[in-house]
């Protein structure tokens, strides 16, 4: 299992810079936010549309950032393991619901469980980036079993505890 925790940009102020609002609750961002030079430059994981499914189905709010005529173009990526969306939450998400990201990785774990049913070698790779009261971002990076998407809330729950 693999984690690394790093610093991140200003979510808000990156998102500003596109003439987009930041968001307010859980939210799916394009997977190279901190890189984009442009609007046009965002790009999300095709699981992106999988995990607002699972949100949806399972009563979990999150918050839109993109109107639906305005979302980032897809990028496929080939291979045996499953390409996570970039998660947001802030630390008054967490103070609200701190549940919250617990039950979305518990959701997300079940749907790879079925996924990768018969099979050791799944992999899965997710971000999450952690908004404290002050702005500063955290990403944490996990690449590694499914099983082990758990442990990343921890992570979060740490890093908001600061």
């Amino acid at each position: 299992m693999g984690v690394e925790v790093r610093d991140h940009i200003s979510v808000s102020m990156k998102l500003k810079n596109f003439n987009v609002a930041a968001p307010t609750g859980l939210a799916i961002l394009p997977h190279n936010l901190a890189m984009a030079t442009s609007k046009g430059d965002l790009r999300q994981h095709v699981e992106s549309d999988t995990v607002r499914t699972l949100l949806l189905a399972n009563n979990v709010h999150y918050v839109e950032i993109f109107d639906e005529n305005e979302q980032p173009p897809y990028l496929q990526q080939y291979g045996f393991e499953w390409f996570g969306p970039t998660l947001f939450i802030s630390a008054g998400v967490i103070l609200q619901e701190p549940n919250i990201l617990s039950v979305t990785l518990g959701l997300i774990t079940n749907y790879l469980y079925d996924l990768f049913k018969g099979s050791k070698n799944g992999k899965a790779s997710l971000n999450i980036i952690f908004e404290d009261a002050d702005g500063a971002c955290k990403e944490v990076r996990y690449s590694g079993p499914p099983e082990g998407l758990n442990a990343v809330a921890d992570i979060v729950k740490e890093l908001s505890a600061k």
